[in-house]
C-alpha cells in the first residue's frame, strides 16, 4: 500500500527537485548580534533554519502551482507535533501528528491521488481518520514536514547565495537569500529566494520557488504560538479501516 510523502513532491518539478534536504550541511550555530551580522548567505541562511527547528511553534501556508496541478497547505507545526490541511488538485485531506502516532483523513480523491492508499476501493479509506503509528511502513510519508526538523530539513537553496538588502515584509524587516539552481537536460533552471528575519532570532518568514511554468510560495508565521492538538474520534487503525 504506498504512500506518497505529504510535501509538494507531487506538484512538478520544483518540489520534486528544488526542496534539497540540509540534513548533513546544517552548521551548529546560535543567535548572536554577532552570528547574524558577520554570517555568509549560505551560513546564514543555516543559522535561520537552526533557529527554525528550536522555534516552538509555526503557522505555515503553502502555495503551489504546476500545469494542471495545484496544491495549498495551511499547517499547524509543532517540535513532535503538528496538523496539515491540505487541498491538492481538489482532492482534501488533513493529517495530524501527535508523538508517535498519526491520523489522516482524506476524500476519495485524497484516498487514490494524494494517499496513493487504493486504486480499487477508495471509499474503503474515504472520508473517516485512519491512524497508523511509528512502526508502521508509511509513518515516515505521513509525517514528513508535520514537525520543524522534518520541516525545515527541506528549505535550502544549494549552490552560489546572493544576500540582498532588508525589505519589509509582511510588516517585518526581511534579507532575501537568492540563488538559482541550474537548468538540466530534463529540468529547467529554478530561481530560488528565502527571506529570513533581520532581528533575532533569525527565522524563515518565506521562501519563493519558480520555473518556467511552476510556482511555489510558503509563508511562516506566529513563531512560538503553540497549538493544542486532539486525536480525533473515532480514528481506527489504518490496516482495518472498517466500515
Amino acid at each position: 500500500m504506498p504512500m506518497k510523502s505529504q510535501r509538494f513532491s507531487s506538484v512538478g518539478t520544483i518540489g520534486g527537485l528544488c526542496l534539497c534536504v540540509l540534513t548533513g550541511l546544517l552548521i551548529p550555530l546560535t543567535s548572536s548580534n554577532a552570528d547574524a551580522a558577520t554570517q555568509t548567505p549560505f551560513a546564514l541562511m543555516s543559522l535561520a533554519v537552526h533557529d527554525a527547528v528550536k522555534g516552538g511553534w509555526v503557522h505555515e501556508v503553502e502555495r503551489a502551482t504546476a500545469p494542471g496541478r495545484s496544491l495549498s497547505m495551511n499547517n499547524e507545526i509543532g517540535t513532535t507535533e503538528g496538523r496539515q490541511i491540505i487541498v491538492s488538485s481538489g482532492a482534501h485531506a488533513e493529517v495530524i501528528l501527535l508523538g508517535k502516532t498519526a491520523y489522516i483523513y482524506g476524500d476519495d480523491k485524497a484516498v487514490k491521488d494524494y494517499f496513493q492508499l487504493s486504486t480499487t476501493d477508495p471509499t474503503k479509506y474515504a472520508n473517516k481518520w485512519l491512524s497508523l503509528t511509528a512502526s508502521s511502513s508509511e509513518f515516515a510519508a505521513v509525517t514528513s514536514a508535520v514537525t520543524l526538523q522534518s520541516d525545515f530539513q527541506s528549505v535550502t537553496i544549494p549552490g552560489a547565495l546572493k544576500e540582498g538588502k532588508p525589505v519589509e515584509l509582511n510588516g517585518q524587516l526581511a534579507v532575501p537569500i537568492s540563488g538559482t539552481i541550474a537548468k538540466t537536460a530534463s529540468n529547467p533552471a529554478i530561481k530560488a529566494t528565502l527571506y529570513v528575519s533581520k532581528s533575532l532570532p533569525v527565522l524563515p518568514l518565506e521562501f519563493q520557488l519558480s520555473a518556467a511554468t511552476e510556482t511555489y510560495v510558503v509563508t511562516w508565521s506566529q513563531w512560538g504560538h503553540a497549538v493544542v492538538l486532539a486525536v480525533p474520534k473515532n480514528a481506527r487503525p489504518l490496516a482495518n479501516p472498517g466500515t
